[in-house]
């Protein structure tokens, strides 16, 4: 929540005293303008679990239509341009790849847009502008927004959302901006986490931000000029990494009297950085700053090896926070910040555009470059990379939730009003919250080991804990299927509350499942196919099952333990790694382990962990839910 209360404005007028103290004057004026200009109430939830900052309390189309997104044409009945022309609406998509924009695309308020729901690899817009201007309650998530020289007009951004207030961009990926890859001047009350800003063209500017406040976090900053951001505005700035810049945070000589929060941030210098000492620039006596556990690593080593970086320009030095709701914002170290954002931020699934930005970014100086044109980076599709489409989930109702979610959640899939429909006292609807479960935890990573996941295979749902992984069409090889994973570093343990095994047949659920469908905990070398790996899992009629190969593509040794228990309800696995062996243990109720199988260690030190679920029926989906999941390093 970003309001503060009586009682926080209160004590800073306290503070301001006779008002002779111009930092804590900026303080309580900033705070001032927060509590005056927030516009949404107590006790309302955010905008999804995990939403943070000024634009977390954004509603966007919560409760209104479901529109579905059913081409790549740039207008006309089921296009991108059509769904977004009217407010009160969520937009998923039945489609994935790229819209190619003839012009700007004005979007409407009240508006929630699901990118996450594209199948394939994903969702993104190129060619023109995506414009939120004077617009207000926007959800973004998931999306790319990819101008480009496709574009004829330089006078135009990537994304424009001037005069709006109350949005929020999540997990989203902003590449090739003209003017300003985001534009959010004039803008108030604003968010952008977990996304990439990179590689912008014309001017090579990142964001431009003016009145707020607004909040930047976890996002990755790549190869720009300058304005990363221009912040003429109070902001919150936490767990952002910046790589090869020219000037990274910017206030800029006119840029009036502000506060910022510039906490555990990275900065790495990289080819095009000319001054590492500008990843604060023209931040001058006008600001207030606080600046905490912020590093700078500016030797173009390839090594993540920088030192504090704390003082930023002449700033009036803050001793706390000039925003309440910055000590609430969870924040990492900025060393684990790095990897963290690094692993995370951006659409998902990476294609080729992010992928590189990554790539270059973790080699710590030696790679990166500014550009004027996308092509230069010689990815396909005139360097716009290739978006393809892909197989989606039966979804009867057309509430934009499929049928297997719907069943494996309690919902009627024949009701088409279900997906508006509120689920539980969470705040959220149905369809809220089935389109949120979709993007992953941070560290978590989805793969299906025949080929990309589909959308929806995998999903967290936090208001239950629960894990749903369902996989289709399996060739050879009972290893193959569903995988949820995180990197184990080490020896370590995997965790986890097996609650169900069903089987599907487009969408409708079968009795039982075939006895070697699957649900269980792995360890691989890598999320392919053909990978070393080491795994425990239990069928339907709760058979155990050991399964291990020792090198890629090698046979697999396979080991079962049939009806050992008359237990038919949930059972716990748990696998350890340690001392050269991986062993799998079971039990009743998370508390009394016994151990039925082992292997060699013969994986590599660091390993991809977590869940998986498999099918014995090419014709057949099998649906493995998991609770109590954990991955932990030694």
């Amino acid at each position: 929540m970003d309001l503060i209360s009586f009682e926080e404005l209160f004590l800073l007028v306290e503070k301001a005293g006779s008002m002779k103290n111009g930092a804590v004057l900026r303080q309580f004026l900033a705070a001032t303008s927060l509590f005056l200009t927030a516009s949404v109430g107590f006790g309302q939830v955010p905008a999804f679990p995990g939403a943070y900052g000024f634009g977390a309390s954004a509603t966007g189309g919560r409760g209104g239509a479901v529109y579905h997104v059913t081409n790549l044409n740039d207008s006309g009945p089921g296009s991108f341009r059509n769904a977004v022309s009217q407010g009160n609406r969520t937009i998923v998509f039945d489609v994935g790849g790229y819209i190619v924009l003839q012009s700007a695309v004005p979007v409407a308020s009240n508006i929630t847009i699901a990118g996450q729901t594209a199948p394939g690899d994903g969702i993104g817009v190129m060619g023109a502008e995506v414009s939120l201007s004077n617009q207000s309650n926007i959800i973004i998530r998931n999306m790319r927004f990819r101008q480009g020289t496709f574009d004829p007009n330089h006078g135009k951004s990537a994304l424009n959302m001037g005069n709006g207030s109350n949005i929020i961009l999540d997990h989203c990926s902003f590449e090739y901006g003209q003017w300003d890859t985001i534009d959010a001047v004039k803008t108030t009350n604003f968010t952008v986490q977990d996304s990439i800003i990179a590689d912008p063209i014309y001017q090579q500017f990142g964001a431009h931000v003016e009145v707020g406040p607004s909040t930047f976090y976890r996002n990755l900053w790549v190869n720009a000029h300058n304005r990363q951001p221009l912040a003429k505005d109070n902001t919150q700035y936490i767990n952002n990494i910046i790589y090869d810049f020219q000037a990274a945070y910017t206030v800029a000589n006119t840029g009036g009297y502000f506060s910022h929060d510039i906490v555990n941030n990275y900065f790495i210098a990289g080819p095009a950085t000319t001054s590492s000492g500008n990843a604060f620039f023209q931040i001058n006596n006008k600001q207030s700053v606080y600046a905490s556990g912020n590093f700078l690593d500016s030797n173009m080593d390839g090594t993540l090896n920088g030192s504090p970086n704390d003082t930023a320009g002449s700033a009036l030095v803050l001793t706390s926070p000039w925003a309440p709701s910055t000590s609430s914002i969870p924040a990492l170290n900025a060393q684990d910040a790095y990897a963290s954002v690094v692993q995370s931020a951006g659409a998902s699934p990476r294609d080729e555009v992010d992928s590189l930005v990554v790539q270059q970014t973790q080699s710590l100086g030696t790679e990166g470059q500014l550009i004027k044109d996308q092509s230069t980076t010689g990815l396909s599709n005139n360097g716009y990379g290739t978006l393809n489409s892909g197989p989606q989930f039966q979804d009867t109702n057309g509430d934009g939730i499929p049928d297997y979610w719907a069943i494996a959640n309690g919902l009627n899939a024949m009701d088409a009003s279900i997906g508006t429909a509120m689920y539980g006292s969470t705040g959220y609807t149905n369809l809220e919250v089935y389109a949120n479960s979709l993007l992953l935890p941070d560290p978590w990573t989805a793969h299906n080991l025949n080929g990309p996941s589909v959308p929806g295979a995998t999903s967290f749902n936090p208001f239950t804990g629960t894990w749903l992984l369902i996989c289709g069409a399996v060739d050879t090889g009972s290893n193959q299927g569903e995988v949820a994973s995180q990197l184990l570093s080490s020896n370590g343990t995997v965790f986890a509350k097996v609650t169900g095994l069903e089987q599907f047949n487009k969408g409708v659920p079968i009795k039982g499942a075939g006895p070697h469908a699957k649900a269980g905990i792995m360890m691989r070398n890598t999320n392919d196919a053909a990978s070393a790996f080491v795994s425990a899992s239990v069928t339907a009629n709760h058979e155990l099952w050991f399964e291990w190969r020792g090198a890629a593509s090698s046979a697999v040794h396979q080991t079962s333990i049939g009806s050992f228990t008359s237990q038919k309800g949930p059972l716990w696995l748990k696998l350890t790694r340690g001392q050269g062996v991986i062993t799998a243990w079971w039990s009743l109720d998370g508390t009394r382990w016994q151990p039925f199988a082992s292997a060699p260690d013969t994986l590599s030190s660091a390993v991809c962990a977590g869940l998986i679920t498999s099918s014995d029926n090419p014709e057949l989906q099998s649906l493995g839910s998991f609770t109590n999941v954990s991955v932990e390093n030694e």
